[in-house]
């Protein structure tokens, strides 16, 4: 008798042994969609590396902005509502989002490592909003634009109201605009409407989002860098062993790398595709594009003394040393 309860013992243990590990499954809030895939495109690398690297061992669950509007995502997160988030600095500017600082400093992910960039923001992140930052990614190498609904007069848009979060208002201001703030799932309909007569954007994304239809001219040259992070409520983080918290960061690494190529490649095949819808460049002669960029870099930092003076002038300090930025 003794001999089949220790033989039913081994069984039950050896169940469990071989039942499977339940795999860590994190909700995640993206600022953006799938109809705005150049955006949108880094998070799905970055699932698919999550997936390849970690074998299973983490998933992601995913929310847009249908859920929660963009710039209301940091605090869900940060509160644990949500474990993740895939989104912009400048989103939540107003909650020291120094993260929207790197707009102004050079692609490289490499460098900025080695800068010891995503470093210092993922500490000031981990002080300030319970958020572990797990990379920044530069969506591509082209940065932003500005698209219009009539081409450059005079080498500007005087009187014309864009629509721009506010890393844009400067460069809107420069060339003769009047920044209006609107999320960007509205710029097609306020297009349309003519209740603006332009909007900035990534570089990319005109064909998604169809703003094509509306808007025939697209500023030409781009500026700055489009970055977007991914961010881990700092709770949840120390839930996650070891081996899921490695898969997560080697993810983002790997996405920090292969992004910037994949989206000048999606940038490249979009600008073929607008060009057969009558899209047109319209071009800053080189004064104003140099003014363009150094204004838009400057308007960074700028922004960051007002929302994350306890961090910025540090953070500048490492990227102007290693000379990623101005």
């Amino acid at each position: 008798m003794n001999r089949f309860l220790a033989a039913g013992s081994t069984l039950a243990l050896l169940a469990i042994t071989a039942a499977p590990v339940s795999a860590a499954d994190l909700k995640l809030l993206t600022s953006w969609n799938t109809d705005n895939w150049p955006t949108y495109a880094a998070l799905d690398m970055f699932e698919k590396k999550v997936k390849a690297i970690g074998g299973g061992k983490v998933t992601l669950s995913i929310s847009g902005k249908e859920v929660v509007p963009a710039f209301e995502q940091l605090q869900p997160v940060s509160a644990g509502v949500f474990d993740m988030l895939y989104s912009h600095g400048i989103y939540h500017a107003g909650s020291k989002g120094l993260a929207f600082t790197m707009d102004a400093v050079a692609p490289g992910p490499q460098k900025r490592r080695d800068a010891g960039l995503i470093d210092y923001i993922d500490k000031y992140y981990q002080k300030h909003n319970n958020l572990k930052l797990l990379g920044l990614v530069a969506n591509s190498n082209q940065g932003y634009h500005i698209f219009l609904k009539n081409p450059l007069e005079n080498g500007g848009f005087k009187g014309r109201k864009i629509r721009g979060t506010l890393s844009y208002h400067g460069v809107i201001r420069l060339l003769g605009g009047s920044p209006v703030v609107l999320p960007g799932g509205q710029i097609y309909t306020a297009l349309e409407k003519g209740v603006i007569d332009g909007a900035a954007w990534p570089a990319a994304g005109m064909l998604t989002m169809k703003h094509y239809e509306v808007a025939k001219y697209k500023v030409r040259p781009t500026f700055g860098t489009t970055n977007t992070g991914f961010w881990v409520n700092m709770a949840k983080w120390k839930t996650l062993s070891k081996a899921e918290q490695d898969v997560l960061l080697e993810a983002a690494k790997q996405t920090e790398i292969d992004m910037p190529a994949e989206g000048d490649r999606i940038l490249a095949e979009e600008s073929a595709s607008l060009e057969k819808f009558g899209v047109k460049e319209t071009t800053l002669n080189a004064e104003t594009a140099a003014k363009v960029r150094a204004t838009f870099a400057n308007d960074m930092w700028t922004i960051a003394q007002k929302c994350c003076s306890d961090g910025v002038n540090e953070l500048r300090a490492l990227a102007k040393k290693a000379g990623l930025s101005n």
